[in-house]
């Protein structure tokens, strides 16, 4: 099955203001964050979300076994573990967007409807690694290293493949901080080249159609976060 991937550099409420997600970690805590600090977008550097809009966190160890780390209840989201892989599933429902300005509410419930969209983000944040890890974690939507990523030096390519339900997904664009680097291939491949040292963040979207009568269409979102020298 091959699936359309877009660019969509916003994720959580506001769906169209190039928000971002990233992974904080401070020794044994892995902190979900949300906000423009990790882009060259305008606005405040870190927004507040709602804890209950974090379905899943997951740590893993290098080998890609789950850990015990039981998330947190209040906000930042955190898991407590050593985490080689930390990964955070987050949807905060429906939107849509009317002539008075975006709802978070299904379309049935919204009045005059412009657009519609349930919302479902994920971001995976790779601190160590094992070739384990180049198979995907999940059944989302995800981008997946094909080698080391902490190894890699700036100006380095990072070998990547995109996967949704498990498998490889064709015609994906993938973009290396909110700006489009690259298309993923037959084998769901691509290549990107890292361009700066420091905190890295690779995204990309994906849109299915809805017929649930409560949004016209699905929006996943994913990041891949990591650090080089």
């Amino acid at each position: 099955m091959q699936f359309r991937f877009i660019v969509c550099a916003s994720l959580l409420p506001a769906l169209a203001f190039g928000h971002d997600l990233w992974i904080e970690r401070s020794g044994p805590l892995s902190s979900l964050a949300y906000g423009h600090e990790r882009s060259g977008h305008e606005g405040s550097k870190r927004l507040e979300y709602k804890p209950e809009t974090v379905k899943q966190a997951v740590c893993h160890d290098a080998s890609a076994r789950i850990l015990n780390a039981e998330p947190s209840r209040a906000y930042p989201v955190t898991l407590k573990g050593d985490c080689a892989v930390s990964w955070f599933l987050l949807s905060s429902g429906y939107w849509s967007k009317t002539p008075y300005g975006t709802k978070n509410l299904p379309k049935s419930e919204a009045g005059a409807v412009i657009a519609s969209w349930q919302s479902i983000e994920s971001i995976k944040r790779i601190d160590r690694w094992s070739e384990a890890l180049a198979n995907p974690l999940t059944r989302e939507l995800e981008l997946v290293a094909l080698e080391s990523p902490t190894s890699l030096k700036a100006g380095a390519k990072l070998h990547l493949r995109a996967y949704f339900q498990g498998k490889p997904a064709t015609g994906v664009t993938v973009a290396y901080f909110g700006k489009p680097r690259g298309v993923t291939g037959a084998d769901g491949a691509v290549n990107i080249r890292l361009n700066e040292a420091g905190v890295q963040l690779i995204q990309a979207s994906l849109e299915l159609p809805l017929d649930d009568g409560k949004a016209d269409k699905a929006i996943h979102s994913t990041a891949l976060q990591f650090e080089i020298e």
